[in-house]
């Protein structure tokens, strides 16, 4: 995934994650925030549903099964802490 140098020509952050709408994220918690802001307009987003454990909420019918995963595994998944 591509990265962007951040203000300060450090830490770059991560690019072309899915429903990111353009934008780079310099943490899980900032593209985690994302998602859920876009849960307003029905887009599916993480949500912790115990201390580090997060759950895919997807609001459409048919939507299949339920998914979790640990912040590690998202952190991960999305590549972030490399």
């Amino acid at each position: 995934m591509a990265g962007e140098p951040g203000a300060d020509g450090g830490e770059t952050g991560v690019a072309n994650l899915p429903y990111a709408r353009g934008r780079v994220f310099h943490s899980l918690d900032e593209y985690l925030g994302h998602l859920e802001a876009n849960g307003a307009i029905d887009l599916p987003y993480w949500r912790e549903v115990r201390p580090g454990v997060y759950e895919w909420v997807v609001r459409m019918t048919g939507a299949g099964e339920r998914e979790t995963a640990t912040r590690q595994e998202l952190m991960r998944r999305y590549g972030f802490g490399r």
